[in-house]
């Protein structure tokens, strides 16, 4: 039987539990990874023509020169891919929790696009309330993962206590 926790809402099948849990857009952030997006962007595209025009320019430094502008592009790309990260996640307006036999998926969706972390199962903790971030939170390994940031405490609580119940029914609560 699946509990009625306002905010959250459940689903299951026979492979999996989905609990779905609403996310505040925070407008600062959007904005600001939007316009840093935009800014990649740009650049990314202009770095192209840049190197493609030096590639193919006849000079005698151009080889040299490009593979330079190759290493600078590389780095250029993984700014790109962190902040194209951090645009999702603020972008997302949904949390969603997949709870497999052998695995825990923690999801952002934004469309087709979105943060996707996937947890074996074994290695993840009983969940536990973190009152310094003020949501639920496990550990996986030495890694503590957290969501549900928006939720009140008392949703938070009682889901806390209905995965526990279920996934972690041996756990106690003095084992912090």
């Amino acid at each position: 039987m699946l509990p009625s926790i306002e905010h959250i809402q459940f689903e299951e099948n026979n492979e999996r539990l989905k609990i779905v849990i609403p996310v505040k857009k925070r407008w600062g952030y959007f904005g600001l990874y939007s316009f840093m997006l935009l800014i990649w962007l740009g650049m990314a595209g202009y770095g192209l023509v840049f190197t493609w025009r030096m590639a193919f320019s006849g000079e005698r430094f151009a080889f040299v020169f490009t593979v330079m502008l190759l290493g600078l592009l590389y780095l250029l790309y993984q700014l790109g891919k962190m902040v194209w990260q951090q645009w999702q996640y603020f972008a997302a307006n949904r949390e969603i929790l997949f709870v497999h036999e052998e695995m825990l998926i923690l999801r952002r969706p934004v469309s087709i696009f979105g943060r996707t972390a996937a947890f074996d199962r074994t290695h993840v903790t009983p969940y536990y309330y973190s009152e310094h971030h003020h949501c639920p939170a496990f550990d996986y390994g030495h890694q503590h993962v957290y969501f549900g940031h928006d939720l009140p405490t008392d949703p938070a609580v009682r889901l806390i206590g209905y995965l526990n119940a279920r996934y972690h029914p041996h756990a106690d609560e003095d084992d912090e």
